[in-house]
């Protein structure tokens, strides 16, 4: 065992001296770093060869103020008009009528629909008919369309 260890260290050593050799007397490559000065249209070309913008601060700034102006004034977005006919038969449940509504986007929310009907009391008044509907009227003119009330 003894001569086992001796051999094994003896072979580390000489890894590291042929390693410690080998480093001392390679020569280093030594990378200079080289200073290119480059002119704002050489920038530019550069640049824009590869398929950058490039802008002055001026231009920049004007960008930037029309695209605020832009996102300051929002687009009003049109909703269109839906025209829904609803046939109320006997048995029809307001969850029922919210439920179609919703569907034909004559409402928004069922829920609110719902308890806007129970807590006026239009709930119990619903209309076996038909009645013509259209997604700007209001909870209070829809509920009278479909009720006695």
């Amino acid at each position: 065992m003894k001569q086992w260890i001796r051999s094994y260290a003896l072979g580390l050593l000489t890894a590291v001296i042929v390693l410690a050799i080998v480093y001392w007397n390679t020569e280093t490559t030594s990378s200079t770093v080289v200073e290119m000065e480059y002119s704002t249209e050489e920038l530019i070309e550069q640049l824009e060869s590869k398929g950058y913008q490039a802008l002055t601060m001026d231009e920049w700034k004007t960008l930037k103020e029309n695209d605020h102006r832009q996102s300051q004034t929002p687009t009003p977005v049109e909703k269109p008009i839906t025209t829904f006919s609803i046939d109320v038969v006997s048995g029809t449940t307001t969850d029922d009528i919210s439920a179609k509504l919703i569907q034909a986007n004559i409402i928004e929310d069922a829920a609110e629909f719902e308890s806007f009907m129970k807590e006026n009391d239009y709930s119990r008044y619903i209309q076996i008919g038909q009645a013509t509907l259209n997604s700007e009227m209001s909870l209070q003119e829809i509920a009278e369309a479909i009720t006695s009330k």
